[in-house]
């Protein structure tokens, strides 16, 4: 089904091309599920040069859906993004080899900050073999959703209390949803199979080690998957996260006073600029080691926290479901575009020059009465409450950096355009359209979904 329509926003215009794939008038059988993961983690020959070995180990995990009409599949990566090029390889090789067409794919990035290391010739295929290995062991299972709370992120956009400008710390007091959804897969005589679940956090605890590592999404699905000794298959789903910080970050704070004083001691000036990794931090410093070593300890605590929930939730869904409609959908918007002509990292106002256009891609796969909206670039929070406090459906979650990388940048919501902040000085977007244009679009596409039975 095919349809097209304009959004008008503010005076932008976003052109949007809604495409929505499902089921044929096959009658739909009961569900089928399997679930698999494949290690990424990069050889030693990938690493970087100046990197500092593996702290853990990377995964692709794939949730493979199939009700004999439709089949889908939900698969994360441990990895900071999921360039075009690869998501073209992925979704291509699935559709061709599988069976599972693009549009019944969310192919998503954890998006932790220690991913490191050029990616393998053969980096496309692992993910592939993740879901085929999870469509290999598809077996009768049932689905049931349920939300709870982790307090562990916090807004990041915070005015400094020392110089009176925008800069990165917990503002406490913004914008930031706490739910933690989760679709839980069991099968027929209740024992878990999958579990897919959605949080906003940013996972960049171990950023500064530059040692590979999954951070607090991989930490919190390992968790999930030893308290089941490993007999399922944990997916996390990247939340509305561009404005979203670990709520305990301090020794990143702490180091990055250390590396800005190091530089200053060189005579270069990075208090309004960072550059990535550890660059900087003298590892045999005693105090440099015990902050990195807090740091490790952090990434895990936190994921047992965050995975904590999602156990606690699962045990409480009360209803499970076997006969359940796919259908997945694409939408692509346009939205105005801006480069920026000075620099700093926040705290003084960007300035621009019009640009080319910026598209976003936009996805949404329904299983059953779950709607999981999808997005290719980092998305401030509010646009995610936005989109849930809109959908007809009660189980919505949005997640992101799915499908592909726009060159958005961040994507804020529009009252976060006023202020300073690296995320909002970076983006390529001017204000005032995407954040609509990703609403109505996916709740488009939601309409679209919700006519299949």
């Amino acid at each position: 089904m095919k349809s097209s329509f304009v959004l008008m926003v503010i005076g932008f215009v976003a052109l949007v091309s809604l495409r929505i794939e499902a089921q044929t008038p096959r009658a739909i059988s009961p569900l089928r599920v399997g679930a698999a993961k494949v290690d990424v983690t990069p050889s030693p020959n990938e690493l970087p040069k100046n990197g500092f070995g593996v702290l853990d180990h990377l995964y692709a995990r794939a949730i493979v859906l199939d009700n004999g009409a439709a089949t889908a599949a939900l698969v994360t990566v441990d990895a900071g993004a999921i360039p075009d090029a690869l998501w073209q390889a992925v979704s291509q090789s699935l559709a061709k080899d599988l069976g599972i067409p693009a549009t019944h794919l969310l192919l998503t990035a954890t998006h932790t900050h220690s991913a490191g290391g050029q990616r393998s010739p053969d980096y496309a295929q692992k993910i592939v073999e993740a879901v085929r290995l999870a469509r290999q062991r598809l077996t009768p299972a049932r689905i049931g959703y349920g939300a709870g709370e982790s307090y562990i992120n916090v807004n990041r956009q915070i005015i400094d209390a020392k110089t009176a400008r925008w800069w990165e710390g917990p503002n406490r007091e913004g914008p930031s949803d706490k739910t933690v959804a989760v679709v839980k897969f069991e099968t027929m005589s209740g024992d878990p199979l999958a579990v897919y679940y959605n949080y906003a956090v940013h996972g960049v605890i171990t950023g500064q080690l530059d040692q590979v590592s999954g951070d607090i999404p991989g930490a919190t699905s390992r968790y999930i998957e030893e308290s089941f000794d490993d007999k399922v298959v944990a997916v996390w789903s990247n939340g509305a996260g561009g404005d979203q910080n670990p709520m305990y970050y301090q020794q990143t704070y702490d180091l990055r006073d250390i590396r800005t004083k190091e530089y200053a001691s060189r005579g270069i000036d990075i208090s309004n600029a960072m550059p990535p990794g550890g660059q900087g931090l003298n590892r045999n410093d005693p105090v440099v080691a015990r902050l990195m070593n807090q740091q490790r300890q952090m990434a895990i605590s936190m994921g047992q926290f965050l995975g904590e929930e999602v156990l606690y939730v699962m045990r409480g869904v009360a209803h499970v479901d076997s006969a359940v409609p796919i259908a997945g959908g694409t939408t692509n918007v346009s939205c105005p575009g801006r480069e920026r002509t000075n620099q700093g990292r926040a705290g003084f106002e960007g300035t621009y020059k019009d640009a080319a256009p910026v598209d976003i891609r936009l996805g949404l796969l329904r299983v059953g009465d779950v709607m999981i909206g999808a997005v290719n670039a980092e998305v401030f929070n509010p646009i995610a409450q936005r989109l849930k406090r809109e959908s007809p459906f009660k189980a919505t979650m949005m997640t992101t950096l799915t499908n592909g990388s726009a060159r958005s940048g961040y994507i804020p919501d529009d009252e976060s355009y006023g202020k300073y902040t690296f995320e909002v000085l970076s983006s390529r977007l001017k204000p005032g359209c995407a954040e609509t244009a990703i609403v109505k679009g996916i709740l488009g596409l939601t309409d679209e979904a919700r006519r299949v039975r």
